[in-house]
């Protein structure tokens, strides 16, 4: 599985956040080795993108020795296009926040990618637009809180003076710092512990023209965007990661996984699993039995007898075992074993 990654822009914004403070990054107490992969990352493209684990290590670090829980913000007031990549100069160069928006959700591999990240969905509910994405893991706090926050500072810039049109931002996690900063920092309703990531939007909004639309420009900046796409891997889906870590399990440890072993091998949430298999018509019971059923068909193979496959595939007892197999087959194991034998 790829590690979840993020634009190198995001480092080079908290160097600038840093030079603003009068702080030199590499007289911070890293350790050597951290000070060199610093130095890696921000001698790349400011567009190329670098693990996310190296980066919330240094900001965690960052945020004790500075004492400042509200970095996000305070890193925020420092955002340009260009941290965002090609993908921030879409967004500003735009003809409407409608259009903006559709680049946003088309091509936001470009900004946070991994193969158990879930593109975010744009809905409509009454009179507002809702930008919804799933929580993963706990471990992904900082990363939703940044990129939110990076997300509606530049989006400020580019709206007419004095209107925008955040209507709510709603946090799958606890607040990370007192309330009062959020609050301040997005002057609309905030609030935590929801089933999902959004940020609720006024329907009218899409129609807001951005002042600095430079069509001509956009040509090339979309032809840019699409190569770039097209460059990455295609990643497997989520149930294809399921039944691998579950035909593993069976296979090495000869027992069946619960749901909450896969989301937390997977990164994500119980909840959000559930989802994205939803989604794609499967489920992880679903999963668990065309496995079990595969490690039968192997094991009577082998000739190991009924009663020992019942046990390494954490059936009660050989009559369950055969009960699950002729509901799943349409034959009995005896049937199957006998097959096998005629196949060899």
């Amino acid at each position: 599985m790829q590690e979840l990654k993020i634009p190198n822009g995001y480092y080079h914004l908290w160097q600038t956040y840093l030079n603003a403070q009068g702080v030199d990054v590499f007289r911070l107490p890293f350790s050597e080795d951290e000070k060199l992969k610093i130095k890696q990352v921000l001698n790349q493209g400011i567009d190329t993108q670098s693990t996310y684990g190296f980066f919330s290590q240094i900001i965690e670090k960052t945020k004790q020795e500075l004492d400042c829980p509200q970095l996000a913000f305070a890193m925020a007031e420092h955002v340009r296009p260009e941290h965002f990549g090609v993908l921030g100069y879409m967004a500003t160069r735009s003809n409407s926040l409608a259009e903006a928006l559709q680049y946003i959700l088309r091509f936001s591999r470009l900004v946070i990618d991994g193969d158990e990240i879930t593109p975010m969905q744009m809905l409509k509910k009454d009179q507002n637009i809702h930008l919804i994405w799933p929580f993963l893991h706990e471990k992904y706090y900082f990363v939703n809180e940044l990129t939110n926050a990076l997300m509606v500072h530049l989006a400020r810039k580019m709206m007419p003076p004095h209107y925008f049109p955040l209507r709510c931002v709603n946090f799958a996690h606890a607040p990370q710092m007192a309330i009062y900063h959020y609050q301040k920092f997005y002057a609309c309703e905030v609030n935590f512990n929801q089933a999902e990531y959004s940020f609720v939007l006024s329907l009218d909004a899409l129609n807001l023209k951005i002042e600095d639309a430079d069509p001509s420009l956009m040509q090339l900046l979309l032809r840019q965007a699409e190569e770039a796409i097209a460059s990455k891997p295609r990643f497997d889906s989520i149930v294809q990661h399921c039944q691998q870590l579950i035909a593993d399990d069976l296979r090495q440890h000869e027992h069946a996984p619960k749901i909450e072993d896969l989301a937390e091998r997977l990164n994500i949430s119980v909840r959000t699993l559930q989802r994205q298999l939803s989604d794609l018509d499967s489920s992880f019971k679903k999963l668990l039995e065309i496995e079990r059923m595969k490690r039968c068909e192997q094991l009577l193979l082998d000739n190991v007898n009924l009663t020992e496959i019942a046990m390494r595939l954490d059936y009660s007892d050989q009559s369950a075992l055969a009960r699950a197999y002729k509901a799943f087959s349409g034959q009995t194991l005896l049937q199957k074993k006998q097959q096998l034998k005629d196949e060899k």
